[in-house]
């Protein structure tokens, strides 16, 4: 079965800020300038190296992908004037506008800079962190392993116009995929002439989107990056914005209060903290969520206490879920999984395919203790203290399993509720063994969610798992849809075993998944702000 239409993709990836306060015709809405602070500097602006939030959004400033994104979230014609498709979506055909040139007013945009770009990022050689959107390409899997060329991927410059690519299985809504960054046209020449320095700085970069960097001075690191309107843009109509001026830092820019920037014409947009979110949507200011993290029980497989599987299952299946969820922090809900609700897999919504893990209920674990305590030489049940962030909700969450824990174990425990920050460096520097922390992702996908537990510096758990890599490695090399009357990628089953894995072996045990805001001043409308680090489009904001 053919995968679903491009629009349900969009709903779920990218969400449009169209306010109804004081609608203006589009005339009026132009030429307008905008501000934004970026999350963090950009190391690089190359489409097929960068990743971040930062970097997304001005790369989709200075280049155009095949296809964009429209207010209804549904793909629409980018450097491509159109497509076609074969009947069971595995081959599309993109033809180019006509006269489209590079950011130097004179170099043609081809096929072949697409073709190109797609191999490029699907090098082993490039290390690409962006490339899993890739992996439906004929060939992909194998190339991104070494174990074909790039030249065997299965796209082709037809001639300068014509750019045929085929999939390894159906996607309908591959054209909107080509909207994100890494699929961002590369042309070979300028790149080589670069000598490795391609995207670090505005004499190594050549766009081909509807804004350019505003002179020679448009590009202070760590600083700014100013963009104006590009005079070589062939685009079906140029951008609205005349200029974005991207902060960075807060040398030049106050957002310490980010509502009060939004409301004194500071920013026009910006993420904003969960307690303000009531407040903005009071005062009138745009508002939308992305439910991308996921918050759970992890424990220290290298401490003295965590290093016992049978004690960590012991641990969790003591504690009675439904009393612990009474005490959920504001805006969040109960979590299905490790994977949050925003990722996606080849467009479709995961978690909603998968369903949810199966949680262990209360029960007598005398076994296990037992078991537990053979193992780590003890008589007794050892001491431990939870580590959380501080939230009056958390208190009462983290006390329920205290009271569990000492009942249950006849040890006293305690809990310590820290700062965010504080809680997250405790974590990643190893220094806990049972903490409430945070899971999330960098960029869209069970993989980047699950990869998290086999990723030397950023595991959180410190966990090894054979059983969970071969579980991460099949479901990557996976693609073909699934047999049966609701068929699915084939890839869904085997994370969502990877999920279990981590519960079951007492690693992680998810408990609730949280939003994270962005908000804009009342006035503006038409921006498309997608979720886990890809950017946001201006090139229809108006107000």
């Amino acid at each position: 079965m053919a995968k679903r239409l491009a629009v349900v993709f969009l709903a779920v990836l990218f969400f449009v800020f169209s306010t109804g306060c004081g609608k203006k015709g589009a005339s009026e809405k132009e030429g307008k300038t905008f501000v934004y602070q970026l999350t963090s500097n950009p190391s690089t602006l190359d489409p097929q190296i960068a990743s971040g939030e930062a970097a997304a959004t001005v790369i989709t400033a200075l280049f155009e992908g095949l296809a964009r994104q429209s207010e209804d979230g549904s793909a629409v014609p980018g450097a491509a004037e159109s497509w076609t498709n074969n009947a069971d979506y595995t081959e599309f055909t993109f033809t180019l506008r006509e006269g489209l040139v590079w950011s130097d007013g004179e170099t043609p945009v081809t096929a072949a800079d697409f073709v190109f770009a797609f191999r490029r990022a699907l090098d082993p050689a490039t290390g690409s962190p962006t490339y899993s959107p890739m992996l439906c390409i004929q060939n992909a899997r194998e190339v991104h392993a070494g174990e074909l060329a790039p030249e065997e991927l299965g796209v082709t410059a037809v001639d300068e116009r014509t750019l045929a690519v085929r999939l390894a299985y159906p996607v309908e809504n591959f054209p909107a995929l080509t909207a994100l960054p890494v699929f961002m046209p590369c042309n070979e020449k300028f790149f080589t002439e670069t000598a490795g320095r391609y995207g670090l700085e505005r004499s190594t970069l050549l766009g081909n989107g509807p804004f350019v960097i505003d002179g020679k001075y448009g590009w202070d690191a760590g600083k700014y990056i100013n963009v104006k309107g590009s005079s070589s843009y062939r685009g079906e109509a140029g951008a609205w914005p005349s200029n974005i001026k991207f902060y960075i830092g807060s040398q030049d820019i106050d957002t310490s209060n980010p509502l009060q920037a939004l409301l004194d014409g500071t920013v026009d947009v910006i993420r904003l903290p969960s307690e303000q979110v009531e407040a903005a949507e009071q005062a009138g200011c745009g508002v939308i969520a992305f439910e991308d993290t996921t918050w759970g029980l992890c424990f220290n497989v290298n401490s003295e206490v965590g290093r016992s599987a049978s004690l960590r299952r012991a641990m969790l299946q003591c504690l009675d879920r439904a009393a612990l969820l009474q005490y959920l922090p504001q805006g969040a809900s109960a979590a299905g999984g490790v994977v949050p609700p925003s990722s996606t897999l080849d467009g479709e919504p995961y978690r909603e395919s998968a369903g949810s893990l199966s949680f262990p209920e209360a029960q007598d674990t005398g076994a296990l203790l037992a078991q537990a305590l053979q193992e780590l030489g003890l008589e007794e049940a050892p001491s431990v203290k939870i580590l959380y962030p501080k939230d009056a909700q958390l208190d009462l969450m983290v006390n329920e399993i205290l009271k569990t824990w000492n009942s249950t174990f006849h040890t006293y425990y305690n809990m310590e509720a820290l700062p965010e920050d504080e809680l997250l460096s405790r974590v990643a520097s190893g220094q806990f063994t049972v903490a409430l922390c945070r899971i999330q992702p960098e960029t869209d996908g069970p993989y980047a969610a699950l990869s998290l537990f086999a990723s030397a510096g950023k595991n959180p758990a410190n966990f090894e798992g054979s059983d969970f890599q071969a579980l991460l490695d099949s479901a990557l090399s996976s693609g073909a849809l699934s047999s049966g009357a609701q068929e699915q990628h084939a890839g869904t089953e085997l994370y969502k075993q990877a999920e279990q894995l981590l519960v079951d072996q007492g690693v992680f045990y998810p408990l609730y998944f949280q939003k994270h805001y962005y908000g804009t001043g009342g006035r503006v409308e038409g921006l498309v702000i997608r979720s886990y680090g890809n950017g946001i489009d201006f090139i229809r904001a108006g107000k």
